[in-house]
């Protein structure tokens, strides 16, 4: 078993895009949740587009220049008007109401075509060198040898598991899916190599943690609310009525909570900028209130969130304190501007302001 196993390894050799690494973990996923041998081919292509779901129209990670994978998610999103943060069930049952349809019968038909073929080959060695339209129904004749041992057959709409592959699965299930998905995170960061967090961009978002952040810019509007002016709306922070904490550069991209990233609005501004990037000039206004916010850190000696500047400037607490509001700015700059650049590039939508 352990040398049919091995076998993988050749499954994902120098892939062009992502469907053989979405098609494993897929069928991983629906023996993990039921446990039958038998899996419907719809079933696996639905939860592909789940999978993918979130990285592609949520994070706006790229999957290669040839993944057609992207191009079926961003197609039914924009088809259907459906939200970039769907629940994966909801988005899996809606999947399977609509699977009639013609875009997503279309999608399913395409997938269909070759990945469960080309998923198996690696255990067919006489397809070296065949034509790619020959290559199906020569599988479909071969796979009739059992003692081959590869992971399942196709039969009609449905693959059925290898029972042996069936048991070492369940049994194994945490190490091979860790297995595939570090295969798919170096397969997704040769094509993002700017991008951060890309772990945390396979899947959908978790529960962002603002309750200190919260409290730790309530007590700055309580000490200076009356000197500053909020970024976008420049009223004065204290005039805020419903206060939300935004993230500057949209979480969607950063995947953190730093405090550095943060600052007050109206709940109304935060829901009106979603995960869309500013406009540059409101830049250095965001610049100034965070160099008078970690002042007022440093003021009241409140040390724990200040550790998110030293690691931001790679800098000591002396060397902070010394920091002119110009060089704060400076430095801020020659970390937000890549940093834009990248995400505006990604297709995050850009130029945001109040009134669009």
């Amino acid at each position: 078993m352990s040398t049919s196993f091995s076998r993988l390894s050749y499954v994902f050799e120098n892939a062009t895009n992502s469907h053989k690494y979405y098609w494993w973990l897929s069928i991983l996923k629906l023996i993990k949740t039921n446990g039958n041998k038998k899996l419907e081919l719809e079933d696996i292509v639905f939860e592909m587009l789940s999978f993918v779901w979130h990285p592609i129209n949520y994070y706006k990670i790229s999957l290669g220049k040839q993944d057609q994978l992207t191009r079926y998610v961003k197609e039914i999103k924009v088809c259907f008007n459906l939200p970039d943060q769907i629940d994966d069930v909801k988005l899996i049952d809606f999947l399977k109401e609509n699977r009639k349809t013609p875009l997503i019968k279309s999608i399913i038909k395409k997938v269909l075509m070759y990945v469960p073929f080309r998923f198996i080959r690696p255990w067919y060695h006489e397809t070296k060198g065949m034509l790619d339209h020959t290559v199906n129904d020569y599988i479909i004749f071969l796979q009739k040898d059992i003692k081959r041992d590869l992971p399942y057959i196709i039969e009609g709409d449905f693959i059925l598991m290898n029972s042996k592959w069936l048991d070492f699965i369940s049994s194994n299930h945490t190490l091979i899916e860790n297995a595939a998905l570090l295969e798919l995170f170096k397969y997704v960061e040769k094509n993002n190599p700017l991008l951060i967090n890309i772990s945390l961009k396979l899947f959908k978002p978790k529960t962002r943690k603002l309750a200190k952040a919260t409290k730790l810019w309530k007590r700055f509007i309580g000490v200076q609310g009356h000197l500053h002016k909020s970024v976008f709306e420049e009223n004065q922070l204290n005039q805020i009525n419903q206060l939300s904490i935004d993230h500057f550069l949209p979480w969607s991209f950063v995947t953190h909570d730093l405090i550095w990233n943060l600052h007050p609005v109206n709940k109304s501004v935060n829901s009106s900028k979603s995960n869309c990037l500013p406009k540059i000039s409101f830049f250095k206004q965001f610049y100034y209130l965070q160099y008078n916010f970690c002042n007022f850190l440093l003021t009241e000696k409140i040390n724990k969130p200040l550790e998110n500047y030293y690691n931001l400037f790679n800098c000591s607490n002396e060397e902070l304190i010394s920091l002119s509001k110009e060089q704060f700015v400076t430095r801020m700059g020659h970390f937000y501007t890549p940093q834009y650049e990248t995400a505006k590039n990604m297709g995050f939508k850009y130029n945001w302001s109040l009134g669009q």
